[in-house]
């Protein structure tokens, strides 16, 4: 079986690369984009099977490249995961509202996030 490819979209560099290694040590493909401008490049470029979205970002925030890729009809289909540093109500809600599949807050334990991505896997 293929490994499934997991897009990492975050704009600071060790969250990705701590969820790099945990993907690759669960035998993912990780790809990774630095803004959501990239991340919605590689998205239609490198199709993943799974997209992990850091909500706050500078420049185009996670919710806006949710709902892009949720208009989008080349990338609707793929389950987006909030892996995020910010627990607000209203933040799961909007989570929710742009279509997302789950919503992690770091810290969140390797398992969990593991779990989550084998479940929006096994629903898509």
């Amino acid at each position: 079986m293929a490994r499934k490819r997991v897009l990492i979209v975050d704009d600071e560099a060790p969250p990705r690369a701590v969820i790099r290694e945990l993907l690759q040590r669960y035998g993912y493909e990780p790809a990774e984009a630095g803004d959501g401008l990239e991340g919605l490049a590689k998205a239609e470029t490198l199709p993943p099977d799974v997209i992990l979205l850091e909500g706050r970002m500078r420049g185009l925030d996670g919710y806006e490249v949710c709902r892009r890729l949720k208009a989008n009809p080349r990338t609707q289909h793929i389950p987006v995961i909030f892996v995020t540093g910010v627990d607000e109500d209203e933040l799961y809600a909007l989570a929710d509202e742009v279509g997302a599949a789950a919503f992690i807050t770091k810290p969140f334990h390797l398992e969990t996030l593991v779990a989550v991505i084998a479940a929006a896997l096994t629903s898509a």
